[in-house]
């Protein structure tokens, strides 16, 4: 027992720690065996002030890419100092929890505030796990090549004025379109609801998006 989580041998220790501080959490699923580039997913956790950042995977370890962690590490020092009141490192030692040897599968039905895919491998589609944690957002990040989770008509709706409300920048973008993010943000149907200014003149821009991100 630890900070008032229970747990068994058998479980994720992921699973009781979402249960207590899911609605404080920005989750990365498959995040694979480093977390890097995450200038968005922490745009994404000051702009909802939430707690923790967590990372999942199946692989026996999580390591933190602190050379990649951000692409432009002095913008994030910046956000950080001033989230922490000064203290930057927190979000390292107090926000970070990573959990290896975890199933995305494991986590159906656990509630959290924002999901991250960022570069999912091919088939691995978690559209129901997805929709079961509730996340008032799902970014995806990095879609040439990886698998698009598909949550239109799923209580979702993909959401451009929340990419300028949180200032998401294009990840990895291809220079040979212009217009181009390289990530899709998803909007739970009820929450916060915004209209989307100009997207009626614009459907040949949502067209290309729909295509390459």
């Amino acid at each position: 027992m630890q900070d008032g989580i229970i747990a068994n041998e058998s479980m994720s220790p992921a699973i009781p720690f979402l249960r207590k501080h899911g609605h404080e959490s920005i989750v990365s699923l498959g995040c694979g065996p480093s977390i890097n580039r995450i200038d968005n997913h922490l745009r994404l956790m000051i702009g909802l002030e939430l707690t923790y950042y967590v990372g999942i995977d199946c692989q026996p370890s999580i390591e933190l890419g602190y050379e990649e962690l951000f692409m432009d590490p002095d913008d994030a020092n910046a956000r950080l100092s001033q989230y922490y009141q000064g203290k930057p490192n927190r979000f390292l030692y107090d926000a970070v929890k990573r959990f290896p040897n975890t199933f995305v599968e494991e986590l159906v039905g656990l509630h959290c505030a924002v999901i991250i895919c960022q570069r999912i491998l091919p088939d691995c589609r978690w559209e129901e796990v997805i929709i079961s944690m509730s996340p008032k957002l799902v970014l995806q990040e990095d879609l040439h090549g990886c698998e698009r989770q598909q949550l239109r008509g799923k209580q979702y709706v993909r959401t451009l004025s929340k990419i300028r409300r949180y200032g998401l920048q294009p990840f990895r973008a291809w220079p040979i379109f212009p217009w181009e993010n390289n990530l899709l943000l998803w909007r739970r149907r009820d929450f916060d609801k915004e209209l989307e200014p100009g997207a009626k003149n614009r459907w040949w821009r949502r067209a290309g998006r729909a295509f390459i991100g």
